[in-house]
């Protein structure tokens, strides 16, 4: 390092430098989230500029900074520079009040520089500024985009951080010499299907359960089904989608969800706010042209449901596993629309008890996991650590209510009408007995870590125990010759 440079000071942006998001767009989502009354207010306020928007939006809501997705390169120069005696400034665009407590969380800074009502400090209002203070040539600074192009030119040292190859390219043919801190890793078109969940459209195997149950043997209808399915995944993942963005500072608390696009900055608030709209149309849409105008009805239904499960219910103590229980049924009933079959109340018994059952083991090895963390409660639930011996009990109960509502069923007169053998449906009860307890074994020594149903898809041993009942099904309904 020449002597020159070891005297200049690190100037560093905040968003999408020294996080992997930006304070805005996370200061937005969270005014939905704790004052959605103020949210028609905010095109007003961007009438008196960013930085008045900015400010406007700090006085009702400021993220927490803990829980913010930090670049551990950008880190790593940071500390390294203060190693080697420089002065390090945070000098971001955010809002003063943001940048302050970035700045008292991390305690690396000397100076922690941010917006006011009425300087947006952004861009040649952030270049003037540095320069004016430095002079030209006198800082180095590390940046990430565009708008970061008069500062780097102002710069004596310029770092480009989670630079792409178009972006270093570019950055080297207008500024010259310029350094990498940290590079872009993964591709967006990847970060996009996860954001989707398309693994969770095994959920919405479901809409089949009553169709199938009721012995459909006419194709048109399965084919109807067979889009409902599709019409009911895209709805589904738009709300994921709104899920995931008004869950960042839960999810990044969380261990696996902490690696979902929007909670890691794989994929930005904005786009989100994109993608939440072309995916519920496409659900919409597939339902209008090919399904009946109920069906359609169902899934606007389905829609309103489990967005108020992700905007507020989740959150409520009780209300979060009902809730889920009857989205796992709502699915069933929107199955028997599309295929215009009526479901039996049978059916319906064993779907909210074995759905419950499996909405509250989600919840107990949340507390488990939570547990092991030292702390009291689930983030952004409204479960306690003290509630775990309630689930505890009420959880197997529930499973197992819905294996009596199995066994009664089987000895109704419907299933004498519908079965050639319906003795072989006894083989079922052991079956999913075992597996229901097994599941439960499998949390309180906290090892599914998974969604339940999702954790069924990927185990072999929940695999074989499907395919045992299915024998069973056959074997019911097929005429035995002696």
């Amino acid at each position: 390092m020449s002597g020159d440079e070891s005297k200049r000071p690190l100037c560093v942006d905040l968003d999408g430098t020294l996080i992997a998001t930006d304070a805005l767009w996370e200061s937005f989502l969270l005014l939905i989230k704790a004052k959605p009354y103020a949210v028609p207010a905010v095109p007003l306020w961007l009438l008196g500029g960013r930085a008045n928007l900015k400010q406007r939006l700090a006085d009702r809501v400021l993220p927490d900074a803990a829980a913010l997705p930090y670049r551990e390169p950008v880190l790593e120069r940071v500390r390294q520079a203060k190693s080697e005696g420089r002065k390090v400034l945070l000098v971001t665009a955010s809002e003063q009040r943001i940048a302050d407590r970035v700045g008292t969380h991390l305690e690396l800074f000397d100076e922690v520089v941010g917006s006011n009502g009425d300087l947006n400090l952004k861009g040649s209002n952030k270049a003037k500024f540095l320069t004016d203070r430095f002079g030209e040539g006198a800082f180095d600074y590390i940046g990430d985009t565009d708008a970061d192009f008069p500062l780097w030119k102002a710069s004596g040292r310029a770092f480009v951080a989670n630079a792409s190859s178009s972006m270093l390219a570019k950055a080297k043919a207008q500024v010259g010499e310029v350094e990498a801190v940290g590079t872009r890793s993964g591709s967006k078109a990847k970060a996009i299907v996860k954001a989707l969940r398309p693994h969770q459209w095994m959920k919405n195997v479901l809409l089949f359960v009553a169709p199938l149950l009721g012995h459909i043997r006419d194709i048109e209808t399965w084919v109807h089904v067979l889009i409902a399915f599709f019409a009911f995944s895209f709805t589904a993942s738009s709300v994921y989608v709104l899920n995931d963005l008004l869950d960042l500072d839960s999810d990044r608390q969380h261990r696996t969800k902490k690696n979902r696009p929007f909670a890691s900055g794989a994929l930005s608030i904005p786009f989100g706010l994109l993608m939440f709209p072309l995916a519920m149309g496409s659900g919409i849409g597939l339902s209008l042209v090919f399904l009946p105008l109920k069906f359609t009805g169902a899934l606007l239904g389905y829609l309103v449901l489990t967005t108020a499960y992700s905007v507020w219910l989740k959150r409520k103590l009780m209300v979060d596993v009902l809730m889920l229980a009857s989205l796992f049924t709502y699915r069933v009933l929107s199955g028997g629309v599309a295929a215009d079959v009526t479901v039996s109340f049978w059916l319906l018994g064993f779907s909210m008890f074995f759905f419950l059952g499996l909405a509250f083991v989600k919840r107990f090895s949340e507390l488990v996991a939570t547990m092991e963390k030292d702390v009291d409660k689930v983030p952004g639930r409204g479960y306690w650590v003290s509630d775990i011996d309630i689930i505890r009990s009420v959880g197997p109960s529930s499973g197992l209510m819905a294996v009596l509502v199995f066994c009664l069923y089987m000895n109704s007169p419907e299933v004498q009408s519908l079965y050639a053998q319906p003795t072989a449906l006894w083989g079922i009860a052991p079956i999913l007995l075992y597996w229901i307890m097994r599941i439960w074994f499998l949390a309180s020594r906290n090892q599914l870590h998974d969604d339940p149903v999702l954790f069924a898809v990927r185990d072999k041993i929940s695999i074989f125990a499907g395919f045992l009942a299915v024998g069973c099904l056959v074997a019911a309904a097929i005429p035995w010759p002696f």
